[in-house]
């Protein structure tokens, strides 16, 4: 798979893929057991991770349509 192909995926992406996949994340964050509290922690940070993540290719989406050539005819 190329960068190209990647990229391409990237842009792809919709509105509702990063709702989705952003209701995970805050599944994760919030996530609580009270008869585990190691994976309160674990499952907590993952979620920050992953919220973070999740921004950073929402920027990166954002950045990639903006810079996309327009196709020229000749």
């Amino acid at each position: 798979m190329s960068i190209e192909d990647v990229c391409g995926q990237i842009i792809e992406l919709t509105d509702e893929d990063f709702a989705d996949t952003e209701a995970e994340c805050l599944n994760q964050a919030n996530y609580h057991h009270p008869l585990k509290p190691a994976t309160n922690v674990k499952m907590r940070k993952l979620g920050q991770h992953n919220l973070k993540t999740l921004r950073l290719l929402k920027a990166l989406q954002l950045h990639l349509k903006q810079t996309e050539p327009e196709e020229v005819e000749l």
